[in-house]
């Protein structure tokens, strides 16, 4: 028999859910503030896991499921909530069972199917890091559910993630930092590629600066970070706060964001626009290298490691939650450290 604590939140979200399409999340949030204050004062019967009214097909179980998750986690990264329900809406195709009935059994099969989905057109399987990405991804979805007592267990959690092959990290070396310079042809560009380049933030922190965030005397800038949400300082170097500063003194426009469009109406530039406009230089340029804002990242990483910073230092210039995070990349000595080692030996 479910405890009366389980039932009122499967009522609450049961009410949630049904009005969630009449109400924005402001309004939606105080209804749940009083509903909770009213379920206080009360004891309930049982009920069963999901409310009867969501209980006629499949689908309709599986739907109030999605929408009670857009509800509670309204608050995460759209690029986040994209990936997890993405990942789930790709497993309902191919597994048509209710979500609180999926079992490791079908978890396996879904990724089986997963590794091959592409082959028909590329003759190729997935990587084993595309796979255990989209491990990661079912993980989370049905680790809240389980924090939601929809369900008991996380049937992804028996599922063994796959061996992934060690690749040297990915990063531009000089040359390649200098003819992205060379190929920007507006302001806009170079001060996007040295900011990238010296802050090493992720995409998703880089366009979310605003021009107010930043202490234009120190270089310093209060990033809130994606993996963990704190707010952490980042740096700007002389040489990118130069660029930086050439391009905010022509621009015109009123939006607070550090990096824009270059088309009215001037909104703030997404993680795409990024991603496209460095490929459109890496484009101009003729480079054969993979260009993508990350790598910048991994740069200034090996950057670091290069210089002799231990993995403290590169942790918190990363803004890694986790030494584990920072060593699996950068623990290992490079070329450029086993070439200094070896002439001190000398």
């Amino acid at each position: 028999m479910a405890n009366t604590q389980t039932i009122k939140s499967q009522m609450r979200d049961a009410i949630l859910v049904s009005m969630s399409q009449y109400m924005d999340a402001a309004v939606l949030d105080i209804l749940r503030n009083v509903i909770e204050e009213q379920f206080v004062r009360v004891n309930m019967e049982e009920i069963t896991t999901l409310p009867a009214e969501v209980t006629r097909s499949i689908d309709e179980q599986n739907k109030y499921i999605i929408e009670l998750f857009l509800i509670k986690k309204e608050a995460l990264r759209e690029e986040t909530k994209y990936n997890y329900l993405n990942a789930i809406k790709k497993l309902l195709t191919q597994v048509d069972k209710p979500l609180t009935d999926m079992t490791d059994i079908d978890i396996a099969y879904y990724l089986r199917w997963y590794e091959t989905r592409n082959m028909q057109n590329t003759g190729k399987r997935n990587l084993n890091s595309t796979i255990n990405n989209e491990r990661r991804y079912l993980s989370a979805f049905f680790s809240w559910m389980r924090t939601q007592k929809l369900i008991y267990d996380n049937p992804v959690e028996s599922i063994e993630k796959k061996r992934e092959e060690r690749k040297p990290i990915d990063f531009f070396e000089a040359s390649e930092l200098e003819s992205l310079r060379e190929g920007c042809k507006c302001k806009r560009d170079r001060a996007m590629i040295e900011v990238l380049r010296s802050t090493g933030l992720r995409v998703g922190e880089f366009c979310s600066i605003d021009i107010a965030d930043i202490d234009f005397r120190t270089g310093d800038v209060w990033v809130r970070r994606e993996k963990g949400g704190k707010h952490t300082p980042a740096y700007i170097d002389e040489v990118a706060m130069h660029y930086l500063k050439e391009y905010l003194d022509e621009r015109t426009d009123n939006c607070p964001a550090l990096i824009i469009s270059k088309r009215r109406p001037y909104n703030r530039l997404s993680d795409s626009g990024v991603r496209a406009a460095l490929k459109e230089i890496a484009k101009r340029q003729g480079m054969k290298v993979r260009v993508y804002p990350h790598k910048m990242r991994k740069t200034l990483g090996m950057s670091l490691k290069n210089k002799g910073y231990d993995i403290g230092v590169i942790q918190e210039v990363l803004g890694h939650n986790s030494p584990a995070t920072t060593s699996r990349y950068y623990a290992e000595s490079t070329k450029d450290t086993l070439r200094s080692i070896r002439r001190q030996a000398a």
